[in-house]
């Protein structure tokens, strides 16, 4: 079974002082999630950046970019499974412009780790993950 279908849940149980804007952008990447399991069913690799940058274009609270994260991380799993790693590096890196949290931008470099890992990028991968405890770094009081 695919992890994709987690993330739902996730948008599901989350309690922002359900604020009607929360509820709207909650939605709307409800509808885009599943837009992209579709199109990775059907194999429509190309149509993914637009849809996924749709996801990271929402208005998400910083207290709640943990979701666009794991939903990164899922379609970015996803994508290694369909050996489309060049479209995960170009998520990871659209992922990145949108997100504003140090913390969620360390755990995006350090996805761009594995990726790079995976393909035997070494140097590469080490880049990724020292960006990634810099900014943790940068987070701690």
């Amino acid at each position: 079974m695919s992890p994709l279908p987690l993330l739902l849940p996730l948008l599901t149980l989350v309690s922002v002082q359900q604020n009607p804007d929360w509820e709207e952008i909650r939605h709307i990447a409800e509808s885009q999630h599943e837009i992209l399991l579709l199109l990775i069913e059907k194999k429509e690799f190309e149509k993914i950046p637009k849809v996924a940058g749709e996801i990271f274009r929402l208005p998400f609270p910083p207290d709640q970019e943990h979701l666009v994260v794991k939903e990164v991380e899922i379609l970015t799993d996803a994508l290694l499974h369909h050996n489309q790693l060049g479209l995960a590096h170009r998520i990871l890196d659209d992922a990145l412009k949108c997100l504003k949290t140090n913390r969620s931008r360390a755990q995006i470099h350090r996805e761009k780790a594995y990726v790079f890992k995976k393909e035997g990028k070494n140097d590469e991968a080490m880049a990724e993950f020292e960006k990634s405890v810099a900014l943790e770094k940068a987070d701690e009081p």
